[in-house]
């Protein structure tokens, strides 16, 4: 009761994460034939529109 309560009071969810993890999964399951992790995580995050931070303290 109490969690139903806290749920019906408060406005947090977590829709977006849940969203997020089933975008993961159906990438998962469509890209089955990836070769390596990296492709993989480059997918995902073309299609999360997530982009990566340069890193621009290496080497000059």
């Amino acid at each position: 009761k109490q969690y139903i309560k806290n749920a019906l009071e408060t406005d947090y969810s977590n829709a977006k994460l849940e969203a997020t993890n089933k975008l993961i999964k159906d990438i998962k399951r469509l890209g089955f034939g990836f070769r390596n992790f990296i492709n993989f995580k480059k997918c995902v995050f073309i299609t999360l529109n997530i982009h990566k931070k340069k890193d621009l303290s290496g080497p000059l």
